[in-house]
């Protein structure tokens, strides 16, 4: 069994910098997962409001 002091210190710190990477990329994918879920919500609303022939909101978002 490897002890703890043996184990080299770069590798031990690319190790959890890697993890982190993965962590981050994850967190990228859910929040950008969000916001388009959001979009095309808020999209799909404006586009049933049209065609019931109601009134648009004068407070129109562009973009996110």
């Amino acid at each position: 069994m490897i002890k703890l002091s043996e184990i080299d210190l770069g590798s031990a710190l690319l190790s959890i910098f890697i993890l982190i990477g993965f962590i981050a990329t994850a967190f990228v994918f859910i929040r950008l997962t969000i916001i388009g879920i959001n979009y095309i919500k808020i999209n799909y609303s404006k586009e049933e409001g049209v065609e019931r022939g109601e009134v648009e909101n004068k407070n129109e978002s562009k973009g996110f």
